[in-house]
C-alpha cells in the first residue's frame, strides 16, 4: 500500500510541474493583418525557468465566425526558458483586421488566450507584450509596435 500511495504521490508531484511550466509559455507577439503576400503568425514565449516540451501544441486566430487555425508544432519541438517559437499561418487566410489566438496543448487544454485585437493597417506592426511574456491579464500587457518576430519585443 505504501508503494502504490508513493506511486500516486510521485505522478501527482510530476503532473504539478509540467502543468507550472506549461502555464509559462504565452502567445507573446501576433500578426493580424500582415502586409500584401504575407501571413499571419504567432510568436510563443516560454517565460519560466525550465523548457517545456511544446509538440503537437497548436493555435487558433478567432476572428467573428471565421476561424484560423495554425498547424500542431513538430514532434520533439522543446521551447527553452526565454525562448521564442513562431507558428505561421497561411497566406490565403481572409478574414477582417482582427480576432483574438488561443494557445492549446497537446491534450487540447488551453494555455493561454490574448484578448481581441484589431489592426487595420496592414503593414508590418504587430502586437506584442512588453516585456516578453508580461501577464497580468490586461490590456496594458500589450502594444502595437515594429514587429519582432521570434526575438524580443522592442515597444
Amino acid at each position: 500500500m505504501k508503494s502504490i500511495l508513493k506511486a500516486t504521490c510521485l505522478a501527482a508531484a510530476l503532473m504539478i510541474l509540467a502543468c507550472s511550466a506549461m502555464a509559462s509559455v504565452v502567445v507573446n507577439e501576433i500578426e493580424l493583418n500582415p502586409p500584401e503576400g504575407g501571413a499571419e503568425w504567432i510568436e510563443l514565449f516560454n517565460s519560466g525557468n525550465e523548457s517545456v516540451d511544446i509538440s503537437s501544441w497548436t493555435a487558433i486566430i478567432t476572428d467573428g465566425s471565421w476561424k484560423g487555425e495554425f498547424s500542431p508544432v513538430p514532434l520533439g519541438t522543446i521551447l527553452p526558458a526565454g525562448g521564442f517559437y513562431v507558428l505561421d499561418g497561411q497566406e490565403s487566410w481572409n478574414h477582417t483586421d482582427g480576432g483574438y489566438c488561443t494557445l492549446y496543448s497537446a491534450s487540447g487544454e488551453e494555455v493561454d488566450r490574448t484578448a481581441l485585437r484589431l489592426d487595420s493597417l496592414g503593414n508590418d506592426f504587430t502586437y506584442g507584450r512588453n516585456p516578453d511574456g508580461y501577464d497580468t491579464n490586461t490590456d496594458g500587457d500589450w502594444g502595437l509596435a515594429s514587429a519582432t518576430r521570434g526575438a524580443t519585443n522592442v515597444r
